[in-house]
């Protein structure tokens, strides 16, 4: 039995970071580099459900800003969209006796906008806000490792630095970029996993 697991963001949702950093710089009226180390280092702790996305910008930006606090998730729902042929590839994976999975960092508020019923019938569902740690953390990996019974886990990610820590967990990995996605490249890496 193999094991594959799909991030959300940049994988199975059509996203890309940058319309957020473009959106957030819009609303700053300054560029997004000039907040982007803070904006990272705290990522982590909204995406763990530690705070919200109010408190995030408070640390951000300081108590007095005042930029839209739900931008991330309005964001996100304004411009994301669901990659329906790469879902419903992944869904058909189950049908040869494979189980598939989400391994995704998610926001509380994003969490909400996510239309979950579309992804129901996958065999796990592992979410940065709901389990309280996020990639790449390595716990995170350790958990999903101790929650699939298989030891032929593949993970497709949008970022090279998630992908980096399953590599440690044994987890053979593909790196998502729409240009591989559109050549048929990353279907066809799945599928050689798999036989």
């Amino acid at each position: 039995m193999k094991t594959v697991l799909f991030d959300l963001g940049g994988v199975l949702i059509n996203w890309n970071d940058d319309w957020l950093y473009d959106e957030i710089s819009s609303q700053m009226g300054k560029p997004f580099n000039e907040i982007k180390s803070k904006f990272n280092d705290n990522l982590c702790s909204l995406f763990e459900s530690k705070i919200n996305e109010s408190e995030f910008w408070d640390i951000v930006l300081g108590s007095n800003n005042d930029i839209d606090k739900k931008i991330i998730s309005k964001t996100f729902l304004k411009k994301s969209s669901i990659n329906t042929k790469f879902l419903t590839f992944a869904k058909s994976l189950q049908n040869h006796g494979h189980s598939i999975g989400i391994l995704s960092n998610l926001t509380p508020e994003t969490s909400t906008n996510v239309q979950k019923h579309l992804l129901k019938e996958f065999d796990y569902h592992f979410y940065s806000n709901l389990l309280q740690m996020s990639k790449p953390n390595p716990e995170i990996y350790e958990h999903v490792c101790d929650q699939i019974s298989s030891q032929n886990i593949l993970f497709i990610d949008d970022k090279q630095e998630n992908l980096d820590v399953a590599k440690l967990f044994d987890m053979e990995t593909i790196l998502f970029t729409s240009d591989d996605y559109e050549s048929g490249l990353i279907e066809e890496k799945i599928l050689n996993f798999l036989n």
